[in-house]
């Protein structure tokens, strides 16, 4: 569907007709595909295929009925709606454009007449409580119904293809009586049903959905008139503005007090607590805030304090011991971070930035594997930076050249028995050779060489005495090991060559007999089975003699042979 909506959105409709019917046949009894099918069809002009498809989608996915159009039955004496103004709060594209001069409010004004016929419907809205009573004062004592339209909105998207979604808050309320709270409902729809069109039909289903809400059903046929007052909480519940323009005003006061202005920000919190004088949020900020100021005020009659304001500067030294906190703090910070990234590097080294906040240690006293081999390649002196857990401990430890700002070489302890066992050598930012202690001997007995992306295999060296001569090295290409040079007979030099076929089974064997860098017997193999063997002559070589020597070099010095 996705891929569907995605070529029809970049105007390749036969492609998207193609994937759709694709999709059909696999999943005949989908009506989301059928419908889709439908709209692509329109778009090729196929007017009459598309009403057939449309068919289809409402025959395995029937849409809603027609909007009901009698009135719903009621209680005597009259009830008042009222239509509160969108919440501002919410992103315009999704709310109604204009208020109430809109086709959603006349949408919704129209259905309340017709499902609630002789109501009284105003659009009002009160931001305190002492507002919210005047203006109810003169209605009949019933109750009230506030709607709020929430969201509005009509999309289309390659992830749900058409629809339309509406949310409308509601609220019932009757005076005498403790509050029920609001409710919302939410109402989406994928195909309009309606002439009058997407937005026009969600908000009518959204408000048959509110209307068939219990509190709001027994209010609307509630019989008798209610007797005594507002109480707060269902005036709050009815207008929701009460609560916006407390928490506004609060907001004020304490920016106010954040400034140090004491008596502008008492003036803001008794403001917000006249909005409603029974909340008791408002009236703790005006107590405290009025013994504070009173404290001021004598502090300054007696020629401590400002009074009515109170100075938040610091003073120097404070101000310098706060940001040497904060640089402490911020090294710390950087520290941790450097360690994690330092635990999930991969085929690349961490950032610059990173590996600056690495914390610089001191090189061993001993000549270590890894301290002689970041020498040998820095070419002269080394540094090392280390990357610290919270507890102190070492994760990881990097060399440098002298002057360089990439490493050379990373160092770890990974079994963490004080001795490190694992050292990754890098080219540029990439790893290019990953050498392993499989022993106690502090030296590698396996070395991996990489090829240019830091991941993919190229040789593997397998050295078990850890003298620096391997007795085994394996040639990958391609992901796929293609040639196994060994030492058979423990003289330090390679002298026998196995090379593999596709599915990695021996196809040439040759061997060096007498260990001279030539080769004495060539092996055909097929399926495991010897075919057919030859004595070479003393002057052929299993390759030219300049590799042949670098596959013997003891030590190998970082070449980057190929079989």
């Amino acid at each position: 569907m996705r891929s569907a909506r995605s070529l029809l959105g970049r105007g390749n409709v036969e492609q998207a007709e193609a994937v759709v019917t694709h999709g059909l046949r696999a999943r005949p009894g989908s009506a989301a595909l059928h419908r889709a099918h439908a709209r692509i069809l329109d778009a090729l002009g196929r007017a009459v295929a598309a009403e057939t498809a449309r068919r289809r989608a409402d025959a395995l996915d029937p849409p809603p009925g027609p909007l009901p159009s009698e009135a719903l039955p009621t209680g005597p004496g009259q009830l008042l709606i009222v239509l509160l103004a969108p919440d501002p709060a919410v992103r315009a594209e999704r709310r109604p454009r204009a208020w109430p001069d809109g086709e959603i409010a006349e949408e919704l004004e129209q259905r309340l007449r017709v499902r609630l016929p002789g109501i009284r419907l105003v659009h009002a809205g009160f931001d305190s409580i002492a507002a919210a009573r005047a203006g109810l004062a003169p209605e009949p004592a019933r109750g009230v119904i506030s709607l709020r339209v929430d969201r509005i909105y009509c999309g289309d998207t390659v992830k749900d293809g058409r629809f339309g979604l509406a949310q409308l808050r509601i609220a019932a309320e009757r005076p005498g009586e403790a509050t029920t709270g609001p409710g919302w409902v939410r109402q989406v729809i994928d195909e309009p049903r309606l002439a009058r069109g997407w937005r026009r039909e969600s908000i009518a289903r959204a408000l048959e959905r509110a209307l068939a809400l219990p509190r709001v059903r027994e209010l609307v046929e509630t019989r008798g008139l209610a007797s005594g007052a507002w109480d707060t909480g269902a005036l709050r519940a009815l207008f929701p503005e009460v609560e916006q323009h407390i928490e506004a005003t609060l907001t004020e006061g304490r920016r106010l007090l954040a400034s140090g202005r004491l008596a502008d920000a008492l003036q803001a919190f008794e403001r917000a607590a006249s909005l409603d004088p029974d909340d008791p949020i408002p009236g703790s900020y005006v107590r405290d805030l009025a013994a504070t100021l009173a404290l001021s005020r004598e502090l300054a009659r007696r020629g401590r304090s400002a009074g009515d304001r109170l100075d938040p500067r610091m003073s120097a030294a404070q101000r310098a011991a706060i940001e040497a906190q904060l640089a402490a703090e911020r090294a710390r910070h950087e520290a941790l971070l450097a360690a994690l990234a330092v635990l999930s590097e991969e085929a690349r080294l961490p950032r610059p930035n990173t590996l600056d906040a690495l914390t610089p240690v001191a090189l061993p006293a001993h000549e270590s594997f890894g301290v002689s081999l970041a020498r040998q390649r820095a070419g002269g002196t080394i540094r090392a930076r280390a990357a610290l857990a919270p507890d102190g401990g070492e994760l990881a430890r990097y060399y440098f050249s002298e002057h360089d700002t990439l490493p050379l070489l990373r160092e770890e302890d990974t079994d963490r028995d004080g001795t490190p066992d694992r050292w990754i050598g890098y080219a540029g930012d990439r790893r290019a050779e990953i050498w392993e202690e499989a022993g106690n001997s502090g030296r590698p007995q396996l070395r991996l060489v990489l090829a240019g992306d830091g991941t993919s295999l190229t040789r593997v060296e397998v050295d078990r005495n850890a003298d620096g001569a391997p007795e085994r090295i394996l040639y990958y290409s391609g992901g796929a090991l293609r040639l196994q040079a060994q030492d058979r007979d423990a003289d330090g030099r390679l002298d026998t060559f196995d090379r593999l076929a596709a599915d990695g089974r021996v196809r040439l064997r040759e061997e060096d007999v007498d260990g001279d860098g030539t080769i004495d017997i060539r092996s055909q193999y097929r399926a495991d089975k010897l075919v057919s063997r030859e004595l070479s002559h003393a002057r052929d070589h299993l390759i030219d003699p300049d590799r042949a020597r670098r596959l013997n070099s003891a030590r190998d010095q970082g070449a980057k042979s190929q079989p």
